[in-house]
């Protein structure tokens, strides 16, 4: 296996979102896929274990696929495979995300930085718009800074939250809508889809928000071994446009 560092705006694979390789309308404008880049930088073929949202970064697990085309070779390479796809969604697996969130950590009269560790298990939507029930994640609000109000500017826009959050199910999008639920009310900066579209303009103007950038970052990968991998345990390093947005903090 190999585990590579994803950057922000970069898809994990294309896919019908990206169009079709003929298509000029948008395939040939975005950046190369972390697929692609694995499989040119170790110059094997390689298959994704999980995904991380385009506008996300950090730690992306692969497994390598083998060379030659025999048939035992080919079995192989998908067991390796699958034993990973299980061992990731195992309940002894740990993905640890970093998130960058609009707040001061306080909601609806509750101090989150001050809760430690707690589960969220808020319905969220899927891609139809239908509700799952499923769905838990834990979070920890790490600190918080609120920019000093200048004359003129707008009250909004000025507080930043750093969050770790640990999702137990893989559900669309789950992260982001659990922190902008009505709950938390800490939508992801960046987060187009789920966050304030005012609030998102005004950190690329003035913070150092990347454009099409969703402030979450998986920071650590901890997966349980396999029949054929011992355990994995890698740490992410923060992107430099997430630690170029963290200097505002002392």
């Amino acid at each position: 296996f190999v585990v590579a560092d994803k950057p922000p705006t970069v898809v994990a694979h294309h896919s019908s979102w990206t169009y079709t390789r003929s298509d000029p309308r948008r395939r040939w404008k975005e950046p190369t896929p972390m697929l692609q880049r694995v499989r040119d930088e170790t110059r094997k073929r390689v298959n994704l274990i999980h995904r991380l949202d385009r506008g996300a970064s950090g730690a992306l697990l692969f497994a390598f696929a083998q060379d030659n085309n025999s048939e035992n070779s080919e079995k192989a390479s998908c067991s390796i495979t699958k034993a990973l796809i299980e061992a990731m969604q195992s309940k002894d697996a740990t993905k640890t995300y970093l998130a960058l969130c609009d707040g001061d950590g306080m909601w609806n009269g509750a101090d989150y930085l001050n809760k430690g560790w707690f589960t969220f298990d808020n319905p969220v939507q899927d891609e139809n718009g239908k509700y799952i029930e499923d769905c838990r994640t834990d979070f920890q609000f790490i600190a918080s800074k609120t920019m000093p109000l200048k004359e003129g500017d707008a009250d909004e826009g000025r507080k930043i939250t750093i969050v770790l959050a640990r999702p137990h199910t893989g559900r669309y999008h789950q992260i982001r809508q659990h922190l902008s639920s009505g709950t938390l009310g800490h939508a992801i900066l960046g987060d187009s889809s789920h966050g304030r579209s005012r609030t998102n303009r005004l950190w690329k103007k003035k913070y150092n928000l990347m454009k099409e950038r969703v402030c979450l970052h998986l920071i650590r990968l901890q997966v349980p071994a396999t029949d054929y991998t011992d355990d994995i345990d890698v740490l992410s390093p923060l992107p430099p446009d997430l630690k170029k947005m963290l200097r505002i903090f002392p």
